[in-house]
């Protein structure tokens, strides 16, 4: 540390203001970037930050304050607006952490820093930064608990991490006025933060030659032949322009059919960009555009499944945050596809993507392609401020990798105390890591969340102290009798107990207020580890101690598909609530399952299943318009049905032997499904026509397969011979 006494940061000493002054024209020469930490009281910061951007030779327009408050006539905004930096290239950001430290806007504001900038931190000192009222802490509380509860593991772990830091520069407030500790590659005009100098920035269209050389292998393989092509890159490489660029190559002379898909149309904005730049104006109508020989057509993941419009070539974008089984449904329909996913970023990682997916695609049509982009865009290679992210936010955080030796007796459960998990950095960074693999939506604030939230219990399955599997825990339920009340007259949404508050305010059970939940946020099992059991296991040691501590019911909401309902119902979790939201990206709806424990859950339960099966069946007409057949048989599993009576008997021969009309049994013929639906044992297009023509009572016009209204009926009769074969006689 340098420890000079000075009122203002310009008036340090000249030697160390001089030091200071050419930090910026070093990262500039390696087009490299860096943290500068300003702490001290608010005032003293606040006041600080224009002196400091002057020293370091920044402009004050060319960069953003992240906060609350206005720092003189910098330009700002407030950490829920920052998306709107995204595509932006600035010289500086600073993040106002008396504001609230938010991971997420951390990551992705560190994002829009090109070479040569800085990323400004500013925070309370590092003495007393843990113990500062957060204002993030509101967003991490439930009820009961206020932000006053909250144990600061998250500030304690960031504080430890920057103070051990060398590559940060530091300006800390104390008693003489300022401490000073410059960066460890700033001591000499020599020196750099590397040895070698980086590659300069290569001359447009591309953006660097990595991408060059990507686009360039792209646009070979799509013109040579048929097959699938797997694109990876870190946030910050340039990997949807890249998917740009390659369209603009390929729609040169003869005529091309392309369609895009991507969790959202927001995300492809680099893709219409460099297309549009390399050829012409993109002119839209509703979802497709034309430009030169190429038609281009948008399309959520859901509706390439459910229409499955042609194509010569589908490009799929964050490809990690689409279901396996929609990923692989397209892979048989369409004969080139080109597969992108990040695999570090704020937004989430998808470094599961490749265990989840890419060993189903190689059965599905051969051996793919992989392509990485490794160049950053923004900056080079070894940036120093990429590195450091990736520590204090845990973005390329990995899990162990097991052995083939890893049986399921050797493994120990445990819960695991989040003071215990912030202090022990290689444990963390394996658990983490297992949450990634799990759920591409896994993204910084996460972190935050496992360390903070006063309600939330990590839970680790390890064998040989490494996390073989792990579960996030969440306590609700027990809600005060106004609170319930105002749930259900749906006046009040209370922060967290995700479980009662859809149990109470779309279900109607205000009699599960005063019940003690267990919701299961995630649950996780190492790829190389799975299959054994372990999940199953991890389970029953949370039931048995949920038991323990008189935990009324345990429960879980998830996007529902046939596997994950197999799982929960082998574990003795049940639905009984379908959500009305249809998910475009998964064509999906989440689900809520339940296991009872108490005999007061158990009374409710059994009302719950009967009510669920009859709302689940009425809703397929209306919310549920767009549910996946595929899903239904698991949905109604369990379910309670009236057995067939003679005459209802009688109807069904009647049209399936005879010549009787469809409209003369639809009564009948829903009984019979909802009776045999757990074990229809059908082909795709069978349950389709069912789903269709019997339960939400289509025109025949409006079912593809099989077409025409004569050719419907048969198969129905069909159909409905094969299901009265399957049950017993009343």
């Amino acid at each position: 540390m340098i420890r000079r006494p000075c009122s203002r940061l310009g008036g340090v000493p000249a030697a160390v203001g001089e030091r200071i002054a050419e930090l910026t024209p070093h990262l500039q020469r390696r087009r490299h970037r860096a943290l500068a930490w300003l702490s001290g009281e608010e005032n003293w910061c606040r006041e600080r930050l224009p002196e400091l951007l002057h020293l370091l030779q920044l402009e004050p327009a060319l960069g953003c304050l992240i906060g609350e408050r206005r720092i003189d006539a910098l330009p700002a905004l407030s950490a829920r607006d920052s998306s709107r930096l995204l595509g932006q290239t600035l010289a500086w950001v600073a993040v106002d952490a008396y504001s609230g430290l938010n991971p997420n806007t951390l990551g992705l504001v560190a994002g829009c820093i090109g070479a040569g900038g800085w990323l400004i931190l500013i925070s309370p000192p590092p003495a007393s930064w843990p113990a500062f009222a957060d204002p993030e802490y509101a967003t991490l509380c439930v009820e009961p608990w206020t932000p006053q509860t909250i144990d600061p593991h998250y500030l304690t772990r960031l504080v430890r991490l920057l103070q051990q830091e060398g590559t940060a520069l530091r300006l800390e407030q104390d008693r003489a006025g300022m401490q000073v500790r410059l960066p460890e590659w700033g001591g000499s005009t020599g020196a750099g933060p590397t040895s070698t100098a980086p590659a300069a920035p290569c001359e447009g269209p591309w953006l660097s030659a990595d991408q060059r050389d990507c686009v360039e292998r792209i646009v070979r393989h799509m013109r040579r032949r048929s097959g699938a092509l797997v694109l990876t890159a870190d946030r910050g490489r340039g990997k949807t322009a890249a998917m740009g660029l390659a369209l603009a190559q390929l729609s040169q002379g003869k005529p091309l059919r392309a369609l895009v898909t991507a969790p959202s149309r927001a995300a492809l904005g680099p893709l219409f960009e460099r297309l549009q730049a390399q050829s012409a104006a993109l002119h839209w109508e509703g979802d497709d555009c034309r430009v030169g020989a190429l038609s281009l057509g948008w399309r959520t993941p859901d509706t390439l499944i459910t229409e499955q419009p042609g194509a010569d070539l589908l490009l799929i974008d964050e490809a990690a945050a689409i279901p396996t089984p929609i990923l692989a449904q397209l892979s048989r329909h369409y004969r080139r596809i080109l597969f992108a996913t990040t695999q570090h970023g704020y937004e989430g990682n998808g470094r599961g993507f490749s265990l989840r997916f890419l060993a189903e695609l190689d059965r599905l049509v051969g051996q793919h392609t992989a392509l990485s982009l490794r160049q950053p865009i923004r900056w080079a290679e070894g940036d120093p401020l990429e590195a450091l992210l990736d520590r204090l936010l845990l973005l390329d955080a990995e899990p162990h990798t097991p052995t083939a030796a890893v049986v399921p007796p050797g493994a120990r459960i445990k819960p695991l105390p989040r003071a215990w998990l912030a202090t022990h950095e290689r444990y963390l960074r394996e658990l983490f890591g297992l949450l990634i693999l799990a759920h591409y939506r896994t993204a910084p604030g996460d972190l935050r969340v496992l360390l903070d939230s006063p309600n939330l219990q990590p839970w680790s399955l390890e064998q040989a102290e490494h996390p073989l599997g792990c579960a996030l825990v969440a306590a609700e339920g027990a809600l005060s009798e106004a609170l319930a009340e105002g749930v259900w007259q749906g006046v009040r949404r209370p922060t967290g107990h995700l479980l009662p508050q859809a149990l109470i305010a779309h279900e109607g059970w205000r009699e599960v207020a005063g019940l003690r939940a267990w919701r299961i946020l995630r649950i996780a099992i190492h790829p190389g580890a799975q299959q054994r059991g372990l999940g199953s296991e991890l389970l029953a040691a949370l039931v048995a101690e949920a038991q323990q501590q008189g935990i009324d019911y345990l429960g879980a909401s998830f996007a529902a598909s046939p596997e994950l309902l197999q799982f929960w119902r082998r574990n003795g979790f049940w639905p009984v609530r379908v959500g009305d939201r249809h998910d475009p990206v998964s064509g999906s709806h989440a689900v809520v399952v339940v296991r009872p424990l108490s005999a007061l859950a158990h009374q409710w339960f059994r009302r719950a299943r009967k009510r669920y099966a009859q709302t689940l069946r009425y809703r397929l007409q209306g919310a549920l318009g767009r549910l996946p057949v595929a899903v239904l048989p698991a949905l109604f599993e369990g379910c309670d049905a009236e057995p067939l009576n003679a005459w209802q008997r009688q109807q069904l021969q009647g049209f399936a032997q005879f010549q009787r009309a469809l409209e003369s049994c639809l009564v009948e013929f829903d009984q019979l499904l909802r009776l045999t639906v757990p074990r229809w044992g059908l082909s795709a297009e069978e349950q389709h026509l069912l789903l269709a023509r019997v339960w939400r009572q289509q025109a025949p016009e409006a079912v593809a397969q099989p077409a025409g209204r004569r050719a419907q009926l048969q198969t129905l009769r069909t159909l409905c011979a094969r299901l009265l074969a399957a049950i017993p006689d009343a």
